[in-house]
């Protein structure tokens, strides 16, 4: 306790001496100086006695702890209190369920629905104490993943005891100390007492290869197509392989490095999400981020995260791998049947190499076709091995028209596209990638057709400026490819466009542009969805000023040329135009149909957004059955319209009500006459 006269010694008189560690060690864990004289003036004191045999204080104010030489007055550090986690009590059927669980795993592999490798640096730096919320940086790291990648999913459900899990250490001596474990509450019971007992202790240095081996022999383990998998690599600095590792040279050893991950991610793409988590120096992660880049050439979900040194900001981190794993099930899993879907087992071709410009092609790289274009003539294609290009639904391959020499490219680059899933396991797959193919070139047709409609409307409109882009989407047809394995090959092809150019402005999940991950809907949120769907579709709720839009509507259309050019009018962007034309294509179905997941790219010279891959959703609520998937898989019906009138409230603006004008008309005038007839 304080005496009053120490009590009445103003705080900032309060005297230490400070150290050039201790002013470290408070600026990474944003302590001010102040904060250390409060503790010295109102904080509990206790001896406390350092391993040299030093007498030193121990200040604890507010949650934080100061170490003090009693003798010099020096500080020496300061910490925040470290979390304690808490063992989760189990019952005997929690035990059992993981027993069975782990006997599962080992036999049936096709029970997995995620596989999840988190290599963790151990090497002796992670022993800093530079973490907000944890004595070390490794301490931070297992809170983060027993809190924030196990406890939030095991309370949400959406993690289960066929998500599975393994933890390799990173450090001269690669453990595999969690191998193909259930995600449970055993296993964060595990992780628990490795934090309190300090089981792993960092030291030694860190090559990178070896850790990264092992991770690859866990992930490739398991052959299941349609299982999620997930590779977290966290370190605090550059990979010591070089000097105590492979022995190969820097160089050399970087090359392993981005060579072993490329070659995860050529054979799972889409599947695979990679995090490269860095803790320190931000100037020391150069290989992490050629690890990232490596992922992201072959199609994987790809992440460079560098947190603030703070156990809450690392578990953000560690919560959105878990977000990543799960948006990657529901990807994998049918909508109606919950079965989980298979992904075809084909190696991708990195981006850069499609990207190429190519004067001819080889048979170690393509798949040569002969086939006739018409009656007459005989032409010769080039089909690529693997695919560069990977959605939720499809493949896209590189593909060109040969000459005679079934070598020498004609005509301009193309891609097709197939399905990326195995259509139908039970019978024969060449037919349902038939009718896959058909279905996805219709959609893109009609998709095309209703842009046509979308650009005339615009024009009709003093209000909108002629170089506001116009949409389109790319022709396509459907080649038939006779293949000595597989039979006939239905394809997809269309004009390749430039995918370094390539955006997404919104998806067929409520995602739109600028939107840091799509939202997430629960089942409250789908029905209020669907009860403000007709309010924002229809406009309704809006405040016209100066007059009701049928007289601005009726000025509009007497008014001639002359009289308009002095009125001003607007340029829209790219992206307004994108939004403007999914709410377009609704009204212009009848309510039927809305056209959405735009993706493509914005062509400047000719000023038009070029469109493929759309979804089309389709629901009739006047039909006496209303279809389901009546545009492919990823047509989602009623459901898919009431999510993207959702988000698109905050992004429907003054083109969305010209292009939809005369519909808005329509719908008023059958409310008044179902009014009158009431």
């Amino acid at each position: 306790m304080l005496s009053a006269t120490a009590n009445s010694i103003r705080t900032s008189a309060i005297t230490f001496v400070e150290t050039e560690h201790g002013r470290m060690r408070r600026k990474q864990r944003g302590i001010d100086k102040k904060d250390l004289q409060s503790a010295k003036k109102y904080g509990i004191r206790s001896e406390y006695f350092r391993c040299r045999g030093q007498r030193t204080a121990k200040y604890v104010y507010q949650g934080i702890t100061y170490i003090v030489n009693e003798k010099t007055g020096q500080e020496i550090t300061c910490y925040a209190k470290p979390l304690e986690l808490k063992k989760v009590p189990l019952s005997t059927g929690m035990q059992s369920e993981y027993m069975k669980a782990c006997r599962k795993i080992k036999e049936d592999h096709l029970c997995w629905t995620s596989n999840s490798v988190l290599v963790v640096d151990t090497s002796g730096s992670m022993r800093e104490a530079d973490v907000w919320g944890a004595r070390t940086r490794l301490d931070a790291v297992w809170i983060s993943i027993a809190l924030d990648f196990l406890a939030t999913r095991l309370k949400t459900g959406e993690g289960c005891l066929t998500d599975v899990i393994s933890v390799v250490t990173l450090g001269e001596t690669a453990t595999v100390i969690f191998e193909e474990e259930p995600c449970s509450w055993v296993l964060y019971n595990k992780i628990v007492k490795l934090y309190r007992q300090g089981l792993v202790r960092p030291q030694g240095h860190g090559p990178f290869l070896p850790s990264l081996e092992k991770a690859e022999a866990l992930l490739l383990r398991n052959p299941n197509a349609s299982c999620a998998v997930s590779l977290t690599f966290l370190s605090d600095g550059r990979p010591s392989d070089a000097t105590h590792g492979a022995g190969l040279g820097k160089d050399g050893c970087y090359e392993m490095i981005e060579s072993t991950v490329g070659n995860l991610a050529k054979q799972f793409g889409r599947r695979l999400t990679f995090k490269a988590i860095a803790i320190g120096d931000y100037e020391e992660f150069d290989m992490l981020r050629r690890m990232v880049d490596a992922a992201d050439e072959y199609g994987a979900h790809a992440d460079f995260c560098l947190p603030s040194m703070t156990s809450s900001a690392l578990g953000e981190v560690f919560t959105s791998v878990a977000t990543s794993i799960t948006s990657t099930q529901l990807e994998l899993t049918d909508a109606h049947s919950k079965k989980q879907r298979q992904v075809r087992n084909i190696l991708r071709e990195s981006r850069s190499k499609a990207g190429q410009d190519i004067l001819s092609v080889s048979d170690e790289e393509f798949w040569i076709y002969s086939l006739a274009k018409t009656t007459w003539s005989l032409i010769y294609v080039a089909f690529a091995k693997g695919p560069f290009g990977e959605g939720a639904e499809r493949f896209a391959y590189r593909f060109f028209e040969l000459a005679a020499d079934c070598k020498t490219i004609v005509g301009k680059p193309m891609v097709v596209k197939e399905s990326r899933l195995i259509l139908d396991v039970d019978s024969a797959d060449e037919l349902a990638r038939k009718e896959f193919t058909a279905t996805l070139c219709k959609t893109q047709q009609l998709a095309r057709r209703l842009a046509k409609d979308f650009n005339a409307k615009p024009k009709t409109s003093y209000r909108v400026d002629e170089r506001t882009p116009t949409v389109d989407f790319l022709d396509c047809s459907i080649y038939e490819l006779d293949d000595d394995n597989l039979g006939v090959l239905s394809v997809l092809v269309e004009d390749k466009l430039d995918h370094t150019k390539w955006q997404k402005w919104n998806s067929n999940n409520g995602f739109v542009e600028g939107m840091k991950k799509a939202p997430v809907f629960s089942e409250e949120g789908l029905r209020l969805a669907e009860i403000n769907m007709t309010r924002v579709a229809h406009f309704e709720g809006d405040i016209i000023e100066e007059g009701s839009e049928e007289e601005e509507d009726s000025d509009e259309e007497k008014a001639g040329p002359d009289v308009l050019q002095g009125k001003n009018t607007v340029v829209f962007s790219p992206f307004e135009v994108a939004q403007a034309f999914s709410h377009f294509s609704y009204l212009a179905t009848w309510k039927k149909r809305l056209v959405c997941d735009l993706q493509g790219v914005y062509d400047e010279a000719n000023n038009v957004l070029l469109f493929s891959d759309p979804v089309i959703h389709y629901y009739n609520p006047r039909a006496y059955t209303c279809r389901k998937n009546v545009h492919g898989r990823t047509d989602h019906g009623k459901e898919g319209m009431h999510k993207f009138f959702d988000t698109h409230a905050d992004h429907c603006g003054p083109l969305c009500r010209i292009v939809n004008r005369g519909f808005r008309k329509v719908a008023r005038s059958e409310k008044k006459c179902s009014h009158n007839s009431a």
